[in-house]
């Protein structure tokens, strides 16, 4: 029993050594790759407000999740949709006040987003937010996007 407990501890030391199996980065790396992460975020806003579909695309990841300030759930599909068909419109998306934390292959992004926007008839004005994203072939993807009102 003792060796079987022993190799249970084993196997959990190796397998918490393989989350991050680069090493601790640097503060000087975190930043690095977290102003990465901020200029994939500009560079998807700005796809957002010329409605570029294609851009769009290449950055939502195909497990794409976007809760809005109102609980509502939309994939990728969803989104590429009402971009193509017109009931998303966004005239600017302004992002402030942005903290990124990398983990590795992932990163978590928090912020407030301005912004002038319509959904389906419905403004979407300033909202605090939380992006998750996910380095896949060399490219910053998001994964999920929730988005809370701002009071």
């Amino acid at each position: 029993m003792r060796s079987f407990g022993l190799a249970v501890l084993l196997a959990g030391t190796l397998c918490s050594a393989q989350v991050t199996p680069h090493g601790p980065r640097s503060s000087e790396q975190s930043a690095g790759t977290a102003s990465g992460v901020e200029d994939a975020d500009r560079e998807f806003a700005r796809a957002l407000v010329k409605a570029d579909v294609v851009a769009i695309a290449s950055t939502l990841a195909d497990t794409y999740t976007f809760t809005d300030p109102t609980g509502r759930v939309s994939t990728k599909e969803d989104v590429l949709k009402g971009f193509k068909h017109g009931s998303i419109k966004i005239e600017s998306h302004d992002l402030s006040e942005l903290k990124v934390q990398v983990y590795g292959r992932v990163a978590v992004e928090t912020g407030l987003l301005t912004s002038k926007a319509m959904r389906d008839g419905r403004n979407s004005g300033g909202t605090r937010f939380t992006r998750v994203w996910l380095k896949q072939n060399g490219q910053w993807k998001t994964v999920a996007f929730q988005e809370t009102r701002k009071e």
